[in-house]
C-alpha cells in the first residue's frame, strides 16, 4: 500500500490550491461529524486499534465546504479507502459520504454511509495517469456545483429544479423534506459554523445583525453553549428587540384595521 500512501501525501500537498481552500484531507477523521449518518462508526472500525498497522494507510478522509453553489457553506466528509478486491491503483477506491445530504448522486438515505457516491472519476478509473486522488477530488467538488439529476443514484430526489434547490437548503439549514427518508435533517455542522462566524463578524464590525440569522441560531437546542457571555447577551437583546418590533407592528396594524 506504499502507492496509496504516496498518492495521499501528494494530494495533501496540493489540496488547498486544487480546491481554492474549499477542501482539506486527513489520514484520521478529525472533522466534525455531528451530521454523520448513524452507521458511520461501522466505517471507522476498519482503522480501529485491533487492525494491523498496514491497514492504517488504506483510508483517509476529505472534507469539502463549497463557498458557493446550491450547497454553499455546508461541510461534507468523505472516506476514501482502498478496495480489498484488487491492488490500488488498478482497482478504483471506495468512496463513502459520511455526512447526511440531499443529493441525487450521493445516497445517504436510510442511514446508508458506505460506497454511496456516484462520480464519473470512479466510473472512468483505469489506474492510469488520469486516475489520481486529485482527479477524484475535482470530481467530488464538481458534484456540489453541478449535481446530475438526470442520472441519479437515488430516486428520492425531486426532478423539479425549484423544489430540488429548496430541498437542498432545507437539508443544510435543518428541517423536514416531505416524502424523503424517515427523519428531519439537523442543521449541517459546517453551515452552523458559517453562521456563527458571520454573526461574530457582524458584532465585531458593529453592524445590525439580521433578524433571520438570529432566529436560525437561537432555534438550535444547544445554542447557549455555542457562544461566550457577551455574544449571548447580544443575541438575546436582538431577539427581544426583534420580537418587540414585530409586536409593535402587529399592534399598529390591528389598530388601523379596527
Amino acid at each position: 500500500m506504499a502507492r496509496f500512501e504516496k498518492d495521499f501525501r501528494q494530494l495533501c500537498r496540493q489540496i488547498d490550491s486544487l480546491s481554492a481552500g474549499q477542501a482539506r484531507a486527513s489520514c484520521d477523521n478529525i472533522f466534525n461529524r455531528s451530521n454523520s449518518v448513524s452507521r458511520a462508526s461501522f466505517l471507522s472500525d476498519s482503522s480501529s486499534s485491533d487492525s494491523d498497522e498496514s491497514n492504517s494507510s488504506q483510508a483517509f478522509y476529505i472534507e469539502i465546504t463549497p463557498r458557493d453553489g446550491p450547497y454553499a457553506h455546508g461541510s461534507f466528509v468523505f472516506r476514501i479507502e482502498a478496495s480489498s478486491e484488487s491492488d490500488y491503483p488498478d482497482c478504483q477506491p471506495i468512496v463513502s459520504c459520511l455526512t447526511r445530504i440531499y443529493h441525487p448522486n450521493i445516497d445517504t438515505t436510510y442511514q446508508n454511509c458506505y460506497n454511496n457516491v456516484c462520480v464519473s472519476t470512479l466510473n472512468d478509473w483505469d489506474g492510469g495517469a488520469n486516475s489520481t486522488f486529485e482527479d477524484l477530488l475535482q470530481g467530488l467538488m464538481f458534484l456540489f456545483h453541478s449535481p446530475n439529476v438526470d442520472d441519479p443514484l437515488t430516486s428520492n430526489v425531486s426532478t423539479d429544479e425549484k423544489e430540488f434547490l429548496t430541498n437542498i437548503r432545507i437539508a443544510i439549514e435543518g428541517g423536514t423534506i416531505e416524502d424523503y427518508d424517515n427523519d428531519p435533517f439537523e442543521m449541517n455542522y459546517g453551515y452552523k459554523q458559517y453562521l456563527i462566524e458571520k454573526e461574530k463578524q457582524q458584532i465585531k464590525e458593529g453592524e445590525q445583525i439580521d433578524d433571520n440569522l438570529v432566529n436560525i441560531l437561537t432555534r438550535e437546542p444547544n445554542f447557549k453553549q455555542l457562544f461566550n457571555a457577551d455574544t449571548l447577551e447580544f443575541l438575546m437583546n436582538n431577539t427581544s428587540e426583534s420580537s418587540l418590533s414585530h409586536s409593535t407592528r402587529h399592534n399598529k396594524e390591528a389598530s388601523i384595521n379596527s
